[in-house]
């Protein structure tokens, strides 16, 4: 996770080295926008596929295979990019944001809850709240990836605005909160199963609220955009990340309808990004990851296997809930200390060594 604040001067040979790209145009484009593509394409094939559920829930279905496959080829790789960047990078300074010992025990939480909710029986219902928090939480996640890729192309504009960041994050979050909040009011978040937040008769009224907000506040951030009243009014790499991001979220939060598909579907879009990213980071070190690509895509792809076998091919295989919930919270446990040390590693403001790094990669 991306995100730079309080960052030090830069050279300018550096930020002259790519203009307002991160890297160059050409790369930029490809990673850091055109990956989107990449969710393009598994949103299509997802669409097409029959409808996965509960009782049609098999290691064969094509839903459940395409899922295994984007998590070993592209989640499980990119979880391994942020500990060859992180706890096996050879140099103090890229492991000094990593937390202590005690964050591991993140990955026993899922299993923990699942084994004491079927312990509790019929009093219990406290798995579906831990999925809950768990969808939470990799959105987050996922927004503020992001919102860290604006900042830096913020950075390399120059645009140090407060108005205009303001107005871009808000940009942001805005147009990536709304399909998510919509997606929980919607009849196919009562079928995930997750607790719902929002008493039924309420739902009609809050769906209308919450399209009239958003529309009404999109309306007013585009038109300060246009009008130049924060920044000069200048399009660049920036704004094609926003709009990119924000169309991209509301046409997967549309037409999809299961939660697993969404997931990897939004999520393969910032797997390739970061993989380019740290690739970026380890060049600024001299360095590439794990010692080369072979050896990181190996190690990415073990990770995956074992990863997503237990996440995906495990759940589907077994039929009791309490290990589907024990396996399922397993998978999280995972998930969760990657969004714990990716988002200590990348901030500036604990590691000012960072954004130098990145830009001495561009000049290198």
């Amino acid at each position: 996770m991306v995100t730079f604040r309080d960052e030090p001067d830069v050279t300018h040979s550096a930020l002259s080295a790519s203009g307002p790209w991160i890297i160059s145009r050409r790369d930029d484009l490809v990673w850091f926008q055109g990956s989107v593509v990449a969710g393009l394409a598994l949103l299509a094939f997802f669409a097409m596929m029959p409808a996965l559920d509960d009782s049609s829930l098999s290691v064969g279905h094509p839903v459940v295979l395409a899922v295994f496959l984007w998590g070993v080829l592209f989640d499980g790789t990119h979880v391994w990019g942020t500990y060859a960047r992180s706890y096996l990078a050879p140099d103090a300074a890229s492991r000094a944001a990593l937390p202590g010992r005690w964050s591991w025990a993140l990955i026993g939480i899922g299993p923990a809850v699942a084994l004491l909710d079927g312990a509790l029986g019929a009093h219990g219902g406290l798995f579906p709240w831990f999925l809950l928090f768990a969808y939470q939480w990799a959105y987050w996640h996922l927004v503020r990836q992001h919102y860290g890729f604006l900042m830096l192309y913020r950075r390399r504009e120059g645009a140090d605005d407060v108005n205009g960041t303001r107005r871009d994050t808000a940009l942001l979050w805005i147009g990536c909160l709304y399909p998510f909040l919509r997606f929980s009011l919607a009849d196919a978040y009562v079928a995930t199963g997750l607790p719902r937040l929002t008493p039924a008769a309420l739902v009609p009224a809050a769906r209308l609220v919450l399209d009239l907000g958003f529309s009404v506040v999109m309306c007013a951030a585009l038109a300060l955009l246009l009008a130049g009243r924060a920044e000069p009014r200048r399009f660049a790499p920036r704004h094609l990340l926003l709009a990119l991001v924000i169309v991209f979220h509301l046409a997967v939060f549309a037409l999809l309808d299961n939660l697993l598909a969404i997931l990897a579907t939004l999520t393969i879009f910032h797997n390739l990004q970061y993989h380019r990213i740290v690739w970026q980071y380890e060049r600024g070190r001299g360095r590439t990851p794990s010692g080369g690509l072979t050896r990181y895509l190996a190690f990415g792809l073990a990770l995956g296997l074992v990863w997503y076998g237990e996440r995906i091919l495990g759940v589907a295989a077994v039929h009791s809930t309490l290990t589907r919930n024990v396996l399922t919270g397993l998978g999280w446990g995972v998930a969760f200390h990657h969004y714990l040390v990716d988002g200590r590693i990348w901030r500036v403001r604990r590691s000012p060594a960072v954004a130098q790094v990145l830009e001495q990669g561009v000049a290198a």
